[in-house]
Parts: structure tokens; sequence; C-alpha cells
């Protein structure tokens, strides 16, 4: 998990441990999605940190963490949803913290003016929500799912489903859209400014219409 140590630069607790043996691994590259966490700041708590109005930075190639760093360098909370990739490299297991939305950092826009996040060298641009609410409630839910569930993972929006809201269990409160597939029910989860999404599966004994 990344953490803020005392020195203030992140620390990945898999370094140092996130390699290890596979047997009958055929050395070709394979992913899959094996845990997730939450980068935020200032708040390691696993739920989203205290923000005035949340707003999206689009940063440049694989500068999402660096820019989480950058802001949290200057008291700027931030939430970066993230996943553990597993990737297979002759025969030996790798595990890679990778965001969850690749190229999205969200910000406390009221901690910090505009010229200033784009001193970072690290963004693109800068995007302000039409509804701040709507997206605060959509970026919390992705919070409460990340925080109890391992399996989160990206998937399509604009999937056709239930409106649901899990109604006990770890996940309690958590709302989405319930896709039913020939083996399975997920529990798809949208970031609506954006247009993106992820989903986990579930048990439709734990959800309720909403």
């Amino acid at each position: 998990m990344w953490r803020l140590c005392a020195c203030g630069k992140l620390h990945d607790e898999l370094r140092g441990s996130a390699t290890s043996r596979v047997g009958n691994a055929t050395g070709t590259e394979c992913i899959r999605a094996e845990a997730a966490t939450v980068v935020s700041f200032a708040d390691n708590s696993g739920l989203l940190p205290a923000a005035g109005a949340w707003g999206v930075a689009w940063t440049r190639a694989r500068h999402e963490k660096s820019l989480v760093q950058y802001l949290c360098d200057r008291n700027v909370p931030s939430f970066l949803p993230t996943m553990i990739a597993r990737r297979v490299y002759h025969g030996r297991v790798r595990l890679r913290r990778l965001p969850l939305f690749p190229g999205y950092v969200f910000f406390d826009q009221t901690a910090i003016e505009r010229p200033a996040v784009f001193e970072s060298r690290k963004v693109a641009d800068i995007f302000t929500p039409p509804d701040a609410e709507q997206l605060r409630a959509e970026l919390e839910n992705i919070a409460l799912a990340l925080s109890h569930d391992a399996s989160l993972r990206y998937t399509r929006y604009g999937q056709a489903g239930l409106p649901v809201r899990v109604k006990c269990g770890p996940l309690k409160g958590l709302c989405g859209e319930l896709v039913r597939l020939s083996h399975e029910s997920r529990l798809v989860i949208s970031v609506t400014f954006l247009s993106k999404a992820a989903e986990l599966s579930i048990d439709e004994a734990f959800v309720e219409p909403f």
C-alpha cells in the first residue's frame, strides 16, 4: 500500500516483497487485477479525504503518482484510485500498483490555484465538474469500494443495469448499477463526469433497488 512517511515522501509497501516464484509459468506477460487500494491525501484511512470542491487533473503519461506527491507536498488533498496488476515475466511474478483510471488525479481545487498545478509540469489540463456534489458522491462510492473489496477493476462505461444500493455487509451504502451476466452479477460504479466506470462481483442478495 502507498503510505505517506514522516519524511513526506510516498512509500510503496509492496516494494521488496512484490516478486515471487510461480510454478508452470510460461514466460509470456499476463496481467490480472489482484487487489486494489486508494492513494489519498491527507488521509491514509482508505476513505475519501475531505475537500472543498473536487477537480480533475488530466496528467501527462505516467505522471499520476508524482502529481499526487507534488500536491501532498503542498498539503492539497488528492485522490488516486489504484489497483494492483500482476505481471509474470519468465516465471517470476511482479506486482505493480496502477491507476484505476489512468491519466486522472482528483484534487481539492479550493486548496491550490490552477497555475500552481500547471507549474508541476505533470498536468496537461484541469477539468471542473458541472456538478461538484455528484462527483463527490461518486468518488465516495469508489473509495468505499476500494477500501473493502480487492476485486474492483476498470470496465466499460455506459453498461445498462438496474440501479441498486448495497443493503448489508462491509459495502453497505455503496450505490451502482447491477449488471447480470450468464455466470455472475456485477456492480458497476461510474464517474459520470469522466465517462469512466469500475466494477466488482457481487451477490444479488446483498443489494436492493435504489
